[in-house]
């Protein structure tokens, strides 16, 4: 009887409830061992993305291999994309185990990776979902670009704002009731007196909570004016586009704020 360590693996909400879930994938693995005779000496179940290694229970997973190969045969998932979304990685790790003398395949795309001509399949195996997944990233990349071109925020909100939604439910920020310090912060540095670290020191007492080097960025961020800034990408050079939320300084503080610190640098 050969002995296997069996492998599950979800990284959206959609695949743990529907499709290939979970609890879907342990069934059907355990119920191939039992046909096969193949004794399960562990198993592992991660909640993670697939396109590399670092994954929590994979991690434990290899330390378990490593220490316990002699007794492992065989290492098993339902389809090889549960295994890896990265075709380079995927490929390493698989020449890793077999050269422990562990078999790795997928029981419902089986191959025998002893036979050369196998090598091919198995490249599109893992390649197709590594390409997916690109095509993923890159509708993703697109939609954020496109949401920032018509003012939205995406990301966490800066100091002095929250995270909000229009009523049309556009991702954008709202002025809290820190917004006072960063105004504060800009009109102190303009008069052009102190430096940037005595500025924050003097707000420190009056509730100002980031450090030294947030409060550098702070004194150069677009966002507080209003605006969005858009970095370059691909053949799109880098703008500034005006923003849905509420700006807390204006163009013209803004403005004397960045030639005073172009000017102490040179």
């Amino acid at each position: 009887m050969k002995n296997s360590v069996i492998y599950m693996r979800v990284s959206t909400e959609k695949q743990a409830v529907k499709g290939y879930s979970l609890k879907y994938q342990e069934e059907i693995l355990r119920k191939y061992c039992e046909l096969n005779n193949i004794n399960i000496i562990k198993s592992y179940k991660e909640d993670y993305s697939g396109k590399n290694f670092d994954r929590p229970q994979f991690n434990k997973l290899k330390d378990y291999i490593k220490k316990n190969k002699k007794n492992i045969d065989q290492f098993l998932v339902a389809t090889w994309d549960r295994f890896g979304r990265n075709q380079y990685e995927s490929l390493k790790i698989i020449r890793k185990f077999q050269s422990m003398g562990i078999e790795v395949n997928a029981i419902e795309q089986p191959l025998d990776l002893l036979d050369p001509d196998n090598k091919l399949m198995l490249s599109i195996y893992l390649t197709v979902p590594e390409i997916e997944n690109d095509k993923n990233s890159l509708r993703t990349t697109k939609g954020m670009r496109k949401a920032r071109k018509n003012g939205c925020w995406m990301g966490i909100a800066p100091f002095g704002y929250n995270n909000v939604r229009t009523p049309d439910s556009q991702s954008t920020l709202a002025p809290n009731e820190k917004a006072h310090l960063v105004k504060k912060a800009y009109e102190i540095y303009s008069k052009g007196v102190y430096s940037i670290e005595e500025v924050r020191k003097i707000l420190i007492s009056e509730g100002l909570t980031i450090n030294k080097q947030s409060f550098n960025t702070m004194l150069k961020r677009d966002v507080y004016r209003g605006k969005i800034k858009i970095k370059e990408w691909g053949e799109e050079e880098e703008q500034i586009v005006e923003g849905l939320h509420d700006s807390i300084i204006t163009d013209e503080l803004f403005e004397k704020i960045q030639r005073i610190i172009i000017g102490k640098k040179v």
